[in-house]
């Protein structure tokens, strides 16, 4: 219950747009990004999964070929070792050379011919019996020249027959080979002199079986002295030399991509070992491929639900918003209908009860304004016959005579001072019996703030003064009459009088984006948070209390009367730094006679 409590206020204070931002963070866009992650970190795991078994099919396969290689020629050298006339005929002391060529050409020439096959590309001879003579597929090998590497190799071997690599530096073409090394020792009757047989595999063939897979896994065939002696890349002629074991790197080795097999169980392969890694350009082009599918997918499938989202978040936030704006201007004593498309869910029953709410509302208030116009009606005409009778007794002009004949008076006698303040004072008085109440062009009510401030520097001497900062554009904006002379007035009466010196008052106009806003600044005592909190009350209150913020009240309903509460009334205050006082009026209300007729419409009305 705790928790209960503690969440749901959490919830009920947050916006409705946070809340559907939330919801489409936490139920839509987090679920899909979640999805679409596993999808691609699954889908890589599957793609290393298949490719390490791609691999290992492949180096099987490419082992078996290269074994079925190295059977055939096993089988060839057998074949060799076991021609009882070809061992006769090598083991047979010829007296010249040509009779060993009558018997080369006799029975030798072509009798290795038909061992040929398309998996070797030579095979050869190998005799100690000097009287033969080097040439085609037989030769002779015997003291004062080194023995053959693939010979070495042979006699190292505990069996008859060795596969092994090397260098060859004594034919016509050096480049490296693979040989089946044989000893030929069948026939014991046949031992005057030793002889070997060769067989040379096909390294093109070796390359094309390597490289058959070419672009998505890279082979290497080592042989029993951890050397690569084929890779792919040889040829025909065998090109290049070897190299040490390994030639991938560490990382590729730790990588999972990389497999390494022996060549097969018998002895003569024995230590031989083919060696293999998936292309990495390969995996990264599926790996790239899959991301490019997620990723588009995880776009698509973001995208299309964010539009319904937003569509169905938009229907009821624009509504939603809009009636809590309405509700607003209830507060305001504001009753406007609100005029969007209802709709017939939820929130359309809500805009339209508070449709029906609102113009019942206005419906009671203009019985209740009807029922207090007429009273004030009688009101009036009481008061207007009370002045009427008051104005029949004084005469104005009475008034006006006497202050010109003091003017005359001190303008003989010299007094200066006095016959400005007595200038201004007629003034004053014939604008406020002659102006009606009506806006009047900003620096027309400047010309009468200044007449008042110049009566009451005349009561402050030397220790007052003022100051105006007018925006020269702001000088033909129109306000309402008197609108700034009770804030002047404040600022003398409450504003300066705890200062004994340098008393000053700032009336500044500034002519804004926002509108006009007129500010009266002193530099005064000023007041603490409490006493400006009472003082803004006290402005809205409806019933007056004595004579405090009667002219703030006052300037409130003027403008409240004339622009329907749209302009906005400023104070400011900080005690001991002085008083700001305005109203800030919209540009709206200042760009065209239809603000001034809407509002002298109202006016009339109320």
């Amino acid at each position: 219950m705790t928790r209960k409590k503690f969440f749901r206020p959490r919830l009920d204070d947050m916006p409705l747009k946070r809340k559907f931002l939330l919801v489409y963070a936490l139920c839509v866009l987090l679920p899909i990004m979640s999805i679409n992650l596993f999808f691609y970190y699954r889908t890589s795991a599957d793609i290393q999964i298949r490719e390490r078994e791609n691999l290992r099919r492949s180096v099987e396969r490419a082992g078996g070929e290269l074994l079925g290689m190295v059977d055939e020629s096993i089988a060839l050298s057998r074949s060799i070792a076991a021609d009882d006339s070809l061992y006769a005929a090598m083991d047979r002391t010829y007296r010249s050379p040509s009779d060993y060529y009558s018997v080369y050409d006799d029975s030798l020439r072509d009798k290795l011919t038909r061992y040929m096959s398309a998996n070797i590309v030579d095979v050869s001879v190998y005799t100690d019996n000097q009287s033969l003579q080097n040439g085609s597929n037989y030769r002779v090998i015997g003291p004062g020249s080194a023995e053959p590497a693939w010979l070495n190799a042979l006699k190292a071997s505990a069996s008859p027959i060795a596969l092994t690599a090397y260098r060859d530096e004594e034919s016509y073409k050096p480049g490296r080979r693979i040989s089946i090394a044989g000893k030929m020792d069948v026939y014991s009757s046949y031992s005057a002199y030793a002889k070997y047989s060769r067989v040379d595999l096909d390294l093109g063939r070796i390359s094309a079986i390597l490289n058959r897979e070419k672009g998505s896994v890279k082979f290497r065939l080592v042989d029993d002295r951890d050397r690569v002696v084929a890779d792919g890349l040889g040829g025909r002629d065998g090109e290049g030399g070897f190299y040490a074991n390994p030639p991938f790197t560490p990382q590729e080795q730790k990588s999972g991509l990389f497999l390494e097999r022996p060549l097969g169980g018998p002895n003569y392969v024995k230590g031989w070992k083919l060696t293999g890694i998936a292309d990495t350009r390969y995996i990264d082009a599926l790996m790239r491929e899959s991301l490019q599918s997620i990723l588009a997918l995880g776009i698509v499938s973001t995208i299309l639900p964010s539009l319904l989202i937003f569509f169905i978040f938009r229907s009821y936030h624009a509504r939603t918003k809009q009636l809590s704006r309405h509700m607003e201007q209830v507060r305001s004593e504001r009753f406007e209908p609100i005029d969007i498309p209802e709709g017939k869910d939820e929130i359309g029953g809500l805009i339209r009860a508070f449709n029906l709410m609102t113009g019942r509302i206005r419906s009671l208030i203009d019985d209740v304004y009807k029922l207090e116009i007429r009273q004030k009606n009688l009101e009036l005409d009481r008061v207007r016959t009370e002045l009427a009778m008051l104005q029949s007794q004084v005469n104005p002009h009475f008034l006006f005579n006497t202050l010109n004949a003091v003017l005359v008076v001190c303008t003989k006698n010299g007094y200066r001072e006095i016959t400005t303040i007595v200038k201004n004072l007629s003034l004053l008085m014939r604008q406020l019996l002659n102006r009606p109440d009506d806006r009047v062009p900003l620096e027309e009510e400047l010309q009468f703030i200044r007449m008042y401030l110049e009566i009451e520097k005349f009561r402050f001497g030397d220790r007052f003064d003022y100051v105006f900062e007018i925006d020269p554009e702001a000088g033909q904006a129109r306000i309402p009459r008197m609108s700034l002379q009770p804030l002047v007035e404040n600022a003398c009466k409450h504003g300066l009088q705890g200062r004994k010196n340098g008393r000053l008052i700032t009336i500044s106009a500034r002519l804004g984006g926002e509108g006009l806003q007129l500010l009266v600044r002193d530099n005064g005592v000023g007041m603490n948070a409490e006493r400006l909190r009472q003082v803004k009350l006290r402005m809205r209150s409806e019933a007056p209390s004595g004579e405090s913020s009667v002219g703030l009240r006052n300037v409130h309903r003027r403008l409240e009367l004339f622009y329907r509460s749209e302009a906005r009334l400023i104070i400011r205050s900080r005690e001991g730094e002085g008083t700001e006082a305005g109203f800030l009026i919209p540009a709206v209300w200042l760009n065209g006679e239809q603000a001034e007729s809407d509002s002298w419409g109202r006016r009339e009305h109320v």
